[in-house]
């Protein structure tokens, strides 16, 4: 009797798998950062970022819904709207997000920004599933260089010096045609 139960169980199992496979959503974020390839950003900068939604399987198009999760203190998306169409075979539909960090900012501080994409189901009586993913980056910030001050030359000392290199080449054409008068009166 208790492997009867068992036989139905796994058969509910496979039915249920079968019916919920033929509405596969396969869907994809990408970003320029990622958590081994952080954005460094200097303090008071502002820097523009396009994450990219893909739709490379499946078998209908997507609707995806992003939503700021982390790093609400310095990252905004900038799109109108933060719903997406994501057309079937589709790779490139960007979402942009403008990062601002505070002039106060202190060198090796950081933020994780995340983003979460759900994807919109269409109300068709029964059930319907989304699939969501959550993409994010960490931001970090990074001491702004020093500039390096190069002592400035005034117009009287450049004068001086072109002066002095005319003069030295003056010398030397002098003293070439003068060793080749020499030579010639040798012979």
């Amino acid at each position: 009797m208790v492997k009867i139960k068992n036989l139905k169980l796994i058969i509910l199992s496979i039915i249920l798998l079968a019916m919920l496979s033929f509405n596969v959503k396969a869907f994809g974020v990408s970003s320029p950062y990622w958590d081994e390839n952080p954005l460094f950003v200097k303090p008071g900068e502002t820097k523009e970022v396009t994450m990219i939604l893909q739709n490379m399987v499946g078998s209908e198009d997507l609707i995806m819904i992003a939503e700021l999760k982390g790093g609400k203190e310095i990252a905004i998306i900038t799109d109108p709207s933060t719903t997406y169409n994501v057309p079937l075979g589709i790779n490139n539909v960007p979402v942009h997000l403008r990062i601002n960090i505070p002039e106060d900012a202190k060198p090796s501080q950081s933020w994780n920004i995340g983003v979460s994409f759900t994807t919109v189901t269409p109300a068709t009586g029964g059930v319907g599933l989304a699939g969501a993913i959550v993409k994010g980056f960490p931001v970090k910030v990074i001491e702004e260089a020093k500039p390096t001050i190069i002592p400035k030359v005034s117009e009287g000392l450049t004068g001086f010096i072109i002066l002095i290199i005319i003069l030295v080449i003056l010398m030397l054409i002098i003293k070439y045609i003068y060793k080749g008068k020499e030579n010639k009166n040798v012979k």
